[in-house]
């Protein structure tokens, strides 16, 4: 860590200089995004991964399009151990990836609006799938996983800041994203790069438990306290998004990660918590409590109105669902919506998969969940007392998953590049871990 942290916060000063260019002078700014990228991934490809952790929640959709683009494009063009990335694919847990992306695509085929559909799919799932299989076969070490994770915390901090600078420098957010009659002292919500607060959790609550977890692998006192200030500022930007099926699902995740680090840490945590509750402002009290009544809210009465028809419309397309393209859902919503409920999707991974793709596509989701967490599991046991490292990032990516699949409730978290992008990273490091688990112990047993 120590040797590598100048490298990476000369990396990641050059990708805010380039990411500030490429904003003020567009294109050009991106051509030369994209030629220092090859320049560096050519170079060495685990610098082009760890910049590429890096830039997630900085640059824009088409830049990271053509990073994704130029790996397997380098991937090509370099001598690679075909046969050690083959090994690298082989685990349930990829093979659940795929099912769920062929399912995806069946039902994009199939869709009214089948150029719509083909469209989103490549553009959203086909990337994030390259960019899953990218991971799987090239985070092929300890070394390149702890600092590729590094850099995902680094850059989740930098942008962290910037959501608290924004919080003390906005004046209000959007009307949209506040229920001012519900809590009048709450005008702003935080969202830093992304496209609302919402999202922004959504990204945060994947990141925040391996930066918890890595405090506790820290070997330095020095290194310890980095990871521990890093957790704070991303907790801090947690709070600050104001979101509260953020706050749930990562109440949930990180409880679930103490408990696995150390009971002792859950008890301290909830002394802490239950003490600090008395201490908090207002507006977020009134947040807080405003979870356990739901009606009392706007947007959590709004996605109690839309989900109903949500229900009807499983209950006449659960085999085939009605496509994956937004023009028919618009259509075939109509004839179910509740009066001046106007929506684009239900707010919730699960429904929405049920409703666009049927029977199949729930029953996949739900099998390459269940595959991720019992990757993870048999990684944490296969780790337990033999790597460090890897049974804090499995314990980690352990909680971050519970996390995201408890916000998936409430929320469409692959509504946004980002998110969806972080979402796959995180499956990717779930597998990694399996893998170098199983490479270690097949090689012991040699």
């Amino acid at each position: 860590m120590t040797k590598t942290r100048p490298l990476m916060l000369l990396v990641a000063a050059a990708l805010l200089t380039i990411g500030i260019i490429q904003y003020k002078i567009g294109m050009a700014g991106e051509f030369v995004l994209m030629g220092a990228f090859l320049a560096i991934t050519l170079y060495r490809m685990e610098y082009g991964l760890y910049l590429l952790a890096l830039s997630l929640p900085i640059l824009t959709y088409r830049p990271l399009l053509a990073l994704i683009l130029l790996f397997v494009l380098v991937l090509f063009v370099t001598a690679q151990d075909y046969d050690k990335l083959k090994a690298n694919l082989k685990n349930h847990l990829n093979l659940a990836v795929f099912l769920f992306l062929a399912i995806l695509f069946i039902t994009a085929l199939t869709s009214a609006n089948v150029t719509e559909s083909l469209i989103q799919f490549t553009l959203y799932y086909f990337i994030s799938f390259l960019l899953y299989l990218l991971l799987v076969m090239k985070l092929d070490s300890r070394e390149t996983l702890y600092r590729f994770i590094v850099c995902l915390i680094l850059s989740a901090s930098l942008v962290s800041i910037y959501g608290v600078y924004q919080y003390f420098t906005l004046q209000f957010t959007t009307a949209a994203w506040v229920d001012i009659s519900q809590n009048p002292e709450l005008n702003k919500r935080i969202y830093a790069t992304f496209e609302n607060p919402n999202l922004f959790v959504q990204y945060l609550i994947m990141v925040l438990p391996l930066s918890f977890a890595l405090i506790f692998y820290s070997k330095s006192l020095g290194n310890r306290v980095l990871f521990a200030l890093q957790f704070g500022l991303i907790s801090l930007a947690v709070v600050l998004t104001f979101s509260r099926s953020g706050w749930v699902a990562l109440f949930v995740g990180m409880a679930l990660l103490a408990t696995m680090i150390s009971r002792r840490i859950l008890i301290m945590g909830l002394i802490i918590a239950a003490v600090g509750v008395n201490f908090l402002p207002d507006t977020i009290m009134v947040r807080i409590q405003s979870i356990a009544n739901p009606q009392s809210d706007s947007s959590s009465l709004y996605r109690l109105q839309m989900w109903p028809s949500a229900f009807a419309m499983i209950r006449d397309y659960w085999l085939t669902g009605i496509g994956a393209d937004l023009t028919t859902f618009k259509k075939v919503y109509t004839d179910y919506m509740m009066p001046g409920i106007r929506i684009n999707h239900f707010h919730n991974i699960y429904l929405m998969n049920f409703v666009t793709g049927g029977i199949l596509a729930i029953l996949l989701l739900l099998y390459m969940f269940y595959q991720s967490l019992r990757t993870a599991i048999v990684s944490l046991f296969m780790n337990e007392g033999r790597d460090k490292l890897l049974s804090y990032i499995a314990k980690g990516g352990i909680a971050s998953l519970i996390a995201i699949a408890i916000a998936g409730l409430f929320e469409d978290v692959w509504h946004q590049y980002r998110v969806d992008f972080m979402f796959w990273i995180l499956l990717a490091i779930l597998s990694v871990v399996y893998n170098l688990a199983r490479a270690r112990k097949e090689h012991v047993q040699e």
